[in-house]
Parts: C-alpha cells; structure tokens; sequence
C-alpha cells in the first residue's frame, strides 16, 4: 500500500499541495444539511458561518452532481487487466448486466431480485464451487442507470478468471430455472422480508442522516424513499420478477464482464509472476528498476480472453471502447 502512494505521488513537491488547495475552494457550491435538535435560524446560521469562512467564489455554471452513463452494447463484452501488484495472487470477476435509465419501482424491483439471488449465488459459487470466501450479487444504480453484478474474489494460484466467469454463467443459468419454478409462497417471503428490512427503525440520528444526506448530494431530495419503496414492493407480482429476470438474460442483454487478475499458476505465470505478465507495455522492466511491485501504477496491462468465452468481444483499451458509446441523458430516480 505504501509503494503505491508512493508511485504516486512521485515529483510531488509542497508548492504542488499548496497551489491545489487555493485552487480548489477558489470557486464552490455549497449546500448542507443540517438534521437534529436545531431551528431552522440556526441552521441557516451555521451554513453562513461556513460559507464566510471558506471565503469562496460561485460556480460560473451549475454542475451536474451526477455522471452521464455510457449505454453498453447489446453484446457481450469483456475487459481483462492484470492486478498492478505482482505479488498478488488475487483475483476479482464482475459479470455486470445494463438494464438501463429507471424508475423508483424497477430499482425496488432490482432490490427485489437480487435479495432471491443471494443464498443460491452464496450455495452455487461458495459452497459447492468453493470459488472463494467472498461471493455477492449486487443491485447497481450508478447515476440512476439500473443493473444487477455477481462477483467473485478468487485467487489466480487455485483458480483461471476466466473459470470463474463460466461458473458465474451456469450459476445465473441455474437460478433463472429456480426463477420460473418460484412459488407464490416464495414469492411473497421476500417481500415480506425486504418490506421488514426498509421499515426497520433507526438505531441512531447518524441512519437518518446518512440517508438523507445521500438524498442531498445526488439533489434528488426524495426524503420519504423507503415509504415509497414500500408502497411499490407491496404492489409487485411474481410474474413482474421472472420477467425482469429474463429480460437481462436474453440474446440482447447489455453485458460486460470485468476481471482484474492475480498472478499465479492458473493464470500461467511463474513463481514471481512478472515473467507471465503479458502486455504490449515494458510494465514489468520500470517496476523491476524501481524496486517496486508495482511498476507503472498508471497503466493498465490488458489481456486478450481465450476461446473459453465465446461470442465476447475483447476491450483492449477503455477510453477507446467509450469513445464512441452513446451517453445516456442525466438521470434521477425521482418517482
């Protein structure tokens, strides 16, 4: 950990430190929230207090707090780069499926879908295939463009990340059958289950306002989300899960599977690993000059998938995968 800060900051120099933060506070946007025991004079007090002290400028425009994102292609792609330390055996596999700009109710719908997926993904990828002690499906909404990921942190000395996908493959293969076979009763266990889980209360002031805080920075301000979770969850059919489920699984899902990969004998390296990098970068001989582990910190060594993964198109290079990609338009979950 220390050589890679160390990498990083290279040339580096005080002047450096001190020019940044004059600069970055020179023009801000400033908003707060302030939850508690406190009045509405109070608060607007203190927002003013920190405001005169930072002693900042405004933002000549307004600046989106969100990302625009790329929509993926309707085919799968698949993006392979060596781990940045060369003596790290780990691996990490995310097989990420698109679906897309969204409403409150397909994000509740996502939630949903992946709370089904959790016990057989942890019994499939963990229990049975001993892949690795940590393996997860996650509900993704990044920007408010909606997906769902199973990942598997593996090692490279026991396991191919390319195996590691397979798996993955005929785990999500597996569960869409126990999808179609889903029972009502089943069904409505885990809405229960997740009604149960979004009207918990909090334990503390700090829940309520992590949560609304989280409200603020994304300005959506949807203060009273989980009740309209509820509502939403509360309305859902079985029929509406199996169909979101294989909507994402059809020939034209929008797919891209990410693996950062270790170095060990599954992944065809020597002891040492920097003999079986491969790349088109001289990676290997800067960091072995430098003494550090991790060569280059800022370049990527990307590897080629074999004919294990058929039908996916390789990403070599990511800016230029992007490049041409179209963005999706700003989006906010908002009802």
């Amino acid at each position: 950990m220390v050589e890679k800060y160390q990498a990083l900051m290279a040339g580096l120099t005080v002047d450096d430190l001190m020019e940044f933060s004059h600069s970055f506070k020179s023009e801000l946007y400033a908003e707060g929230l302030v939850q508690g025991n406190f009045t509405s004079a109070e608060s607007a007090e203190f927002l003013q207090y920190v405001t005169d002290k930072l002693q900042f400028s405004k933002l000549p425009a307004e600046v989106p707090v969100m990302f625009r994102v790329v929509e993926l292609p309707q085919t799968h792609h698949i993006c392979k780069v060596k781990s940045l330390n060369k003596g790290d055996a780990n691996s990490e596999v995310t097989v990420y499926y698109q679906s897309g700009p969204k409403a409150l109710r397909e994000h509740t719908l996502m939630e949903l879908l992946v709370m089904h997926m959790e016990e057989p993904c942890f019994d499939f990828l963990r229990t049975k295939e001993t892949l690795g002690y940590h393996v997860y499906p996650t509900c993704r909404n990044t920007s408010g463009v909606l997906g769902f990921s199973v990942t598997v942190e593996t090692q490279a000395t026991k396991f191919n990340s390319e195996l590691v996908e397979l798996k993955i493959e005929e785990f999500l293969a597996s569960f869409g059958e126990k999808m179609n076979a889903l029972t009502e009763e089943a069904f409505n266990t885990q809405v229960t289950a997740l009604v149960k889980l979004k009207e918990c209360e909090d334990t503390h002031l700090g829940e309520e306002v992590d949560r609304n805080w989280a409200e603020v920075l994304t300005q959506q301000y949807v203060f009273d989300r989980l009740h309209r979770e509820i509502t939403a969850l509360k309305q859902m059919t079985k029929e509406e899960l199996v169909s979101w489920f294989q909507e994402h699984r059809g020939a034209s899902s929008r797919k891209l599977s990410v693996h950062v990969v270790g170095f060990g004998v599954e992944e065809h390296d020597t002891e040492g690993g920097a003999e079986g990098r491969k790349g088109d970068n001289n990676d290997d001989e800067e960091g072995e000059e430098s003494g550090s582990t991790y060569g280059e910190v800022s370049k990527l060594c990307y590897l080629p998938p074999t004919d294990r993964i058929s039908g996916a198109k390789a990403i070599m290079d990511i800016p230029a995968f992007i490049k041409d990609l179209t963005l999706f338009p700003y989006h906010k979950i908002l009802e």
